[in-house]
């Protein structure tokens, strides 16, 4: 079983996504380790590249406009994945989100979206978090006192670090098996929202779902 754990970067206005970051872990001698990555930029067909994002990211237009586009670069993330067994595990709802919007949007399959766990929902949890605040990625990295790699808001650099997470906590979390949670998956599950972290805060970072805090308050 492989556990993919994945980061994207996506467009300001309407989230469309610019950069896929994965890396794969297994099982060996009892201890998940990182044995591959993946990295690709996107380049955007409905939304285009501000300089916020920019700034945020690092990502440059140059980056993308010479990039594939979503069709083929989500072949080749399907692809290194692989036809075995395997978990998506993100850092919150949203990249799940955008990897089923995006791939609606251009008439690629996303039955192969499953096993999806979201990881930040899983450490707050397991770090007793109050309802409707979860922890950013920097801070759980600090709470654990693990040393942040790279650069925030790079996909790979990201995904990197949540590995690092993952591998710390993965004794005292379940990882859930769900075939069909492209499909079953409800967005709208008031506990497993995220609503915005005190990093994002700092960050100047707000969640796409950041404004649905307010029905649940």
């Amino acid at each position: 079983m492989d556990y993919i754990v994945y980061d994207l970067e996506m467009t300001n206005r309407l989230s469309e996504i610019i950069e896929i970051g994965a890396v794969r872990l297994r099982m060996a001698n009892g201890e998940l380790a990182v044995t591959d990555h993946f990295q690709s930029f996107v380049q955007p067909k409905m939304d285009i590249l501000n300089t916020r994002i920019t700034n945020l990211t690092g990502i440059t237009k140059k980056d993308l406009i010479n990039a594939q586009p979503f069709t083929a670069v989500i072949k080749e993330f399907r692809d290194w994945i692989g036809e075995g067994e395997y978990y998506l595990c993100s850092w919150g709802p949203e990249d799940k989100w955008a990897l089923i919007t995006d791939s609606t949007f251009h008439n690629t399959p996303i039955d192969w979206i499953i096993n999806h766990n979201d990881l930040q929902f899983l450490f707050s949890i397991l770090h007793d978090s109050e309802k409707g605040f979860r922890y950013g990625l920097s801070r759980a990295l600090n709470k654990l006192q693990i040393s942040l790699d790279g650069s925030q808001h790079r996909a790979l650099d990201d995904a990197m670090n949540t590995a690092k997470i993952f591998v710390s906590i993965h004794k005292d979390i379940k990882i859930e098996k769900n075939p069909n949670s492209f499909l079953e998956s409800k967005i709208f599950e008031p506990e497993k929202l995220v609503y915005q972290s005190k990093d994002e805060e700092e960050d100047g970072v707000q969640s796409p779902f950041a404004s649905l805090s307010k029905l649940f308050g």
